[in-house]
């Protein structure tokens, strides 16, 4: 589903070029659960943003089903990243104006998904994520892991192949965030593909595979490779 190929990221800082992304080249297969794991600063994000469309390479090439998206236009880019990825923030991202139904119609409006339709898609992934009972709820109604449940159901709502969590359980205590990695593991097991950025080890632990950043260089772990060793 993703392969890029000697990606780099620079960022112009006054007179100085800042090298963000070093040469990084993996493939990620449909249906894998995958761990971007690294102290802050390696590069992470910066690589998960450019997944996502959020951000630009500066060198290299990244296919996304098949398709080199260096050649998409901003239109064409925004297009496949709401058919195809649903994108899953720490901080949770939530309108506070919003209740978890208008959050989670958001990406259905901007398909222009009719109204009754879009409400009852709402519902079901709200209910998907054992939130039936707080549709009507604003973000600061909730607590961290119900708001990090919306976010998943927002992201979820347009049925998206890909699933991308920039440090999802970040802002979470224990507890809470071993719920939300279950929620990740459960989706991966229906089949979609699911890329984690984390610097924790029991999260990368959970996936099938880690991806080490480290000075924006990559190291591949093996499957079963203890990721306390990543970190």
């Amino acid at each position: 589903m993703i392969r890029v190929s000697h990606l780099t990221k620079d960022y112009q800082l006054g007179p100085n070029t800042f090298r963000a992304l070093h040469d990084v080249t993996f493939d990620i297969e449909a249906g894998a659960m995958v761990a971007i794991m690294g102290q802050s600063g390696c590069g992470k994000t910066t690589l998960m943003n450019i997944l996502a469309g959020l951000d630009a390479a500066t060198g290299g090439q990244y296919w996304l089903n098949g398709r080199e998206v260096g050649r998409f236009d901003p239109v064409m880019w925004s297009h496949e990243r709401n058919r195809t990825i649903g994108f899953v923030f720490q901080n949770f991202n939530l309108i506070p104006t919003l209740t978890a139904m208008g959050n989670v119609e958001l990406p259905l409006i901007y398909r222009r998904v009719p109204l009754r339709i879009r409400k009852r898609r709402a519902v079901e992934a709200l209910e998907a994520m054992g939130l039936g009972e707080r549709l009507r709820h604003y973000p600061m109604q909730l607590s961290g892991g119900q708001q990090q449940r919306v976010a998943i159901a927002r992201a979820l709502v347009g049925d998206p192949p890909l699933l991308l969590a920039d440090e999802p359980t970040g802002n979470l205590d224990a507890a809470t965030g071993r719920e939300i990695l279950k929620v990740l593991q459960e989706l991966h097991r229906t089949g979609r593909t699911v890329v984690v950025v984390t610097h924790a080890p029991d999260v990368a632990g959970a996936c099938e595979r880690v991806l080490r950043m480290q000075d924006g260089r990559l190291r591949t772990a093996l499957p079963g490779e203890d990721s306390d060793e990543l970190e």
